[in-house]
């Protein structure tokens, strides 16, 4: 037993070990001839927003999946061992505009552990029922079966990318167990460390051929982990056999689009969707229950819910548009406080009255709450999150030596105490800005329920709209300004950034710029705004295929 451990943690400390190569595939088309039919002033605004012709490879990457990757990963893998999801026991990883950047992740001190300790519960599992990895018959003719279908797991699940020394390794130490310590060890043996190798939990975008083009295997996991979250197989895609999938702009077509039709790919969207719009989970909103005893956790899970059905349903649909999901009413269908029934008590708390109060995803009442402070609206905190995530302005952190206090004014609304604690010279560049996207929204409480007085004084939710490429315009009410704001070019062309930001896991750079425009010009065409069509210009970009 002792030799056996030993030999384990050999392994393990192989696995670490280099990482192989495999031959190139084609690379994506550069151009997309149908944006050279785009309106003249698409493209002027595609120009002005994204200018640069920078010519420039993006930089190689090894990074390790994400906990929503590994949960898929090893779902494919071994579907019958997982007794609960990583997630569940493995700490979220640093995040950069509320996204999981790939040079965010790694294995620290921080996840270290409880990835071990679930990776081994699932070993534990499979040595008491091996034949779900490994299934042979128990005599020593048996050799060649073993042999085999090591491999073939090995294979898939280094997702056909380490070389076959490597797997030779592997698959030898593997035989070499089920002589000494009988094949359910050497299967429990066998998971854990394929599991803890980094050519599982990492994965590479490191080796090119000619034209710095992605190796096949590294290639199509690029495309299923950016599109799907998943690896290739979970997807029906062979692993093994990579280069069938993309050798030519056809196959590569379809294998985009088959990919960019799976249930794992309208996952990944609805994460993108509420990654970007910051929505909380139940347990984790600020809201002060001694402010608002209203704030149960029922009224939590119910107002994430109701989202959550409103993307689902807009998100399943074969052409998901972004503007049936920002400037829809469908997703209201919350009754009249004074009509709803007793048994839909929480229902009731978020009514609305007669009239156009709300449109779409950014006045539904878990969005507004997940930006709300503690005990009030918040109009600062919820303008700073549409200047920065909706709207893409880029602003100056506040001087240094500014105090950044609400005065506190005796009966006034929250919209005067800031405008008084804002006025002046030094808060005036960004406040200009912050101010009236948080304005727009005082309709809303921090619960996000409508009301029309703060403070038992009325409210004002009129704001000056002078910073899009449209016209100038004074909206008076919340649904004007959503209407407004995201209709114009400035909002389509920053939701363009943020796919492009949470798929790539990173910041645009100025070579981006091309396939940007692409995206922008895919995304305003007619006004359309394809969200698979956008996802598909971005996945079949050179920013999937090449890597210097």
């Amino acid at each position: 037993m002792r030799v056996r451990n030993f030999v384990l943690k050999v392994l393990r400390a192989a696995a670490i070990a280099g990482l192989g190569t495999l031959a190139c595939v084609p690379s994506a088309s550069a151009e997309d001839a149908a944006a050279r039919q785009t309106p003249a002033a698409l493209e002027a605004a595609a120009r002005r927003y994204f200018p640069s012709d920078e010519q420039k490879v993006p930089q190689a990457r090894l990074f390790r999946l994400t906990r929503d990757q590994i949960d898929a990963t090893v779902a494919s893998l071994l579907p019958d061992y997982v007794p609960q999801p990583v997630k569940a026991v493995m700490a979220r990883d640093p995040l950069q505009t509320n996204y999981e950047y790939a040079d965010l992740l790694g294995v620290n001190a921080a996840n270290s552990g409880a990835l071990t300790g679930w990776i081994k519960e699932i070993a534990a599992r499979v040595a008491k029922n091996p034949a779900g990895v490994i299934n042979c018959p128990a005599k020593a003719a048996a050799d060649d079966c073993h042999k085999t279908q090591a491999r073939r797991f090995v294979v898939k699940a280094f997702r056909g990318d380490a070389s076959d020394e490597k797997i030779d390794t592997i698959v030898t130490f593997y035989l070499a167990g089920v002589k000494s310590a009988g094949a359910e060890q050497a299967a429990s043996d066998l998971v854990e460390i394929v599991l803890n190798s980094p050519h599982f939990l990492f994965r590479k975008e490191i080796d090119v051929t000619k034209g710095n083009r992605l190796v096949p295997a590294q290639l199509l996991q690029s495309v299923s982990y950016t599109i799907a979250d998943a690896p290739p197989d979970a997807l029906n895609l062979k692993s093994e056999n990579a280069s069938q999938y993309l050798r030519s702009g056809a196959e590569a077509a379809t294998t985009i689009n088959t990919i960019v039709a799976s249930p794992a790919s309208r996952a990944k969207l609805m994460r993108f969707f509420k990654a970007w719009l910051e929505v909380r989970e139940p347990a984790d909103y600020t809201i002060s229950r001694e402010v608002f005893p209203d704030f149960t956790p029922k009224f939590a899970s119910q107002m994430v819910d109701d989202t959550q059905r409103f993307l689902t349903t807009q998100l399943s649909k074969p052409a998901p548009k972004l503007k049936d999901i920002t400037q829809s009413i469908e997703g209201f269908n919350i009754k009249d406080s004074k009509s709803a029934p007793a048994s839909d008590a929480i229902a009731a708390k978020l009514a609305d009255l007669d009239g156009p109060q709300r449109l779409g995803i950014f006045s539904m009442p878990s969005v507004l709450a997940s930006h709300s402070g503690p005990t009030n609206s918040r109009p600062i905190k919820r303008g700073v999150f549409w200047a920065r995530k909706v709207m893409c302005m880029e602003m100056e952190p506040p001087p240094k030596h500014l105090e950044a206090k609400l005065y506190e004014l005796k009966g006034a609304t929250e919209r005067q105490r800031v405008e008084q604690s804002t006025n002046l010279p030094a808060c005036a560049g960004c406040h200009k800005i912050i101010n009236p996207l948080g304005f727009f929204q005082e309709s809303y409480d921090a619960l996000g329920r409508w009301r029309t007085l703060d403070n038992n004084q009325p409210i004002d939710t009129s704001i000056l709209i002078d910073f899009l490429d449209e016209s100038a315009v004074k909206t008076r009410t919340p649904v004007e300004a959503l209407s407004t704001m995201t209709s114009s070019l400035m909002f389509k062309q920053c939701f363009v950034r943020q796919m492009f930001r949470f798929y790539m896991g990173r910041n645009e750079e100025p070579s981006d710029d091309p396939v940007l425009r692409r995206m922008f010009l895919t995304f305003t065409a007619n006004d359309d705004q394809d969200i698979l069509k956008t996802l598909y210009t971005l996945t079949s970009s050179d920013r999937i295929v090449q890597r210097r």
